[in-house]
């Protein structure tokens, strides 16, 4: 279900500007205060107007913007950047139809801009007219066959009209551009299982769980015998050689990361670390050996941070071996599918793991905060009477085990809160309560994809083979009514500014009737379902928000910023 969630939510700019990337972004040839100076000497000045709208917008002091751009549109119609610039301030204001109307005189006067012809789409979409948006981004297609935004907001359209065959088209032709994004091979996969072709489904499956690192490709014959004689900053060395070639796999730097963390240079560690992230943004091996880095620079905020992304990146593979068992079942492959739950289940205590870790690190960090307040504030205290050492991991894991169980009994609604828990039980070996926990989850959200998958394999462990089939294929099935309602909640969301008023007024009413806090964590997952929302930022959001308290939770998500 995730990944046909996430079909509906992909191809959205943040806002309109966002889609025209760096064409608004211009160097100032002035201070703001001196062109405005300036246009007090000309006032008719086109240019002066366009500069000083454009450098309100991206401050998003809106009105300002908005009276110059107004100005620039008057004073110079025939130029197409200045329509634009005054679309996407109409557009941050709420004004769509006005907004559509400046895109369309600049799409007249450059008709081949399929930027524009996106942005016409985007904005007839958020208006409800699908038709005239699907016209739009199929122009935008015939000016540039690349365009990915316009090919996934298509597939998102026809898969609310439930025009499978139409939205696996786009998909199709997205994978020939980038074969190697396994996003796109599991949403594929997704599709043709629904779509009821379950062979296709399976290659799709594998194709997406094949695209990744193959280790033995780093090995470096040189690189073994320096190590292994004890020359570990000779074997730096001679992989440093090898990184300089620009095709050099992440593997390589991976290696070179180990090398570095041997010697005790951790900073040098992590760089070769992110680069192999940034070559293969989805190895989950490399995330973890940056967040253990972290650890030992005693950065735990960090730490978690990168081991909340692997835990990420390990459930979408859990989703695709969970996928592939579905689709094998569908297609009568009995023994393949258990064969696929196993590697699941072999792969699944990666995630408890790592969030069990994350759960430790920040609870961890608050006690020592806590030690440090206490030595520094209380006149005559010493390290001695400060407080206890530090807990021991098992007894640390215990500690949160406990807040999320007062958490659970204060907020038995929120289902994120049980899923957490399951977590956090099946880590410590308590299978058949994470269980209960991960049911309740599904029971409140049964669109709770993370927590069916979660639910199915706990229950294949427990010897529950027939409902843990329930639960993985329930993971993979698409109910019309969850489509209609994600595709609206997106076109919402989309519309940031009427979506932020009506947080704001949410956030009133919630404090008459607090019970609404239920739909707030609802309303968050299924925007997670979409992919609107960064799963690793909120996580590490909610677990700091078990200490709210804390000044290091403040800290935390301060760092975070707005979702």
């Amino acid at each position: 279900m995730s990944y046909l969630l996430e079909i509906l939510g992909r191809g959205w700019p943040s806002r309109l500007s966002d889609a025209f990337g760096d064409k608004l972004k211009r160097v100032l040839s002035d201070t703001v205060p001196a062109l405005a100076r300036h246009l007090d000497v000309a006032p008719e000045e086109p240019a002066l107007h366009l500069e000083l709208g454009l450098a309100h917008l991206a401050a998003h002091d809106l009105y300002q913007a908005r009276s110059h751009l107004a100005a620039a549109a008057d004073l110079e119609p025939d130029r197409p950047l200045v329509h634009i610039a005054f679309a996407c301030c109409l557009e941050a204001l709420g004004l769509l139809s006005a907004a559509v109307e400046k895109l369309e005189a600049a799409a007249a006067l450059e008709p081949d801009d399929s930027v524009t012809h996106f942005a016409l789409g985007y904005c007839h979409e958020r208006q409800g007219d699908t038709t005239k948006a699907l016209s739009c981004y199929r122009r935008a297609l015939e000016l540039d066959a690349g365009f990915r935004n316009a090919r996934e907001r298509i597939a998102a359209i026809h898969l609310h009209g439930h025009r499978l065959a139409e939205a696996i088209g786009q998909y199709e032709h997205l994978l020939v551009d980038d074969p190697g994004d396994v996003d796109l091979h599991l949403a594929l996969a997704n599709l043709y299982l629904r779509e009821g072709n379950a062979h296709r489904a399976i290659h799709s499956f594998e194709d997406a769980l094949l695209i990744e690192p193959d280790n033995e490709q780093a090995q470096n014959d040189i690189v073994d015998a320096l190590e292994q004689a004890g020359l570990i900053f000779e074997a730096i060395g001679q992989l440093q050689s090898q990184t300089v070639d620009p095709a050099a796999p992440a593997e390589l730097f991976v290696r070179l990361g180990d090398l570095y963390g041997r010697a005790g240079q951790s900073d040098l560690a992590i760089e070769a670390y992110l680069i192999a992230i940034e070559r293969h943004p989805g190895y989950l091996e490399a995330m973890v050996k940056v967040g253990t880095q972290y650890l030992r620079l005693n950065q735990p905020d960090e730490a978690a941070r990168w081991f909340s992304r692997a835990i990420e990146v390990n459930d979408r593979l859990l989703l695709g071996y969970a996928g592939l068992a579905v689709a094998q079942l569908a297609a009568g492959q009995q023994t393949e599918a258990a064969a696929s739950i196993d590697l699941a289940s072999n792969i699944e205590p990666n995630s408890t793991l790592l969030y069990s870790e994350m759960a430790r690190l920040h609870l961890q960090s608050a006690l020592q905060e806590e030690i440090h307040h206490h030595l520094h504030n209380v006149p005559g205290s010493s390290p001695e009477v400060a407080g206890p050492p530090e807990n021991p991991a098992d007894a640390l894991i215990d500690q949160q085990v406990d807040r999320h169980y007062q958490l659970a009994t204060e907020h038995p609604n929120h289902p994120d809160v049980h899923y957490r828990l399951g977590l956090l039980l099946r880590q410590r070996g308590s299978l058949q309560e994470a269980i209960a926990h991960f049911r309740q989850a599904v029971q409140i959200n049964p669109a709770y994809t993370k927590a069916l998958i979660k639910l199915g394999l706990a229950l294949y462990e427990a010897g529950d083979n027939d409902q843990a089939i329930a639960a993985l294929s329930q993971a993979l099935e698409l109910h019309p009514d969850y489509v209609d309602l994600h595709y609206r909640l997106g076109v919402i969301f989309a519309n940031r500014h009427e979506f932020d008023l009506a947080l704001e007024h949410f956030g009133q009413t919630v404090e008459l009737c607090p019970d609404n806090l239920d739909f707030r964590e609802n309303l968050a997952i299924a925007l997670e379902n979409m992919g609107m929302l960064d799963r690793a930022r909120l996580m590490w959001r909610r677990i700091c928000e078990m200490a709210p308290a804390s000044e290091h939770a403040r800290r935390a998500v301060k760092a975070l910023g707005p979702e």
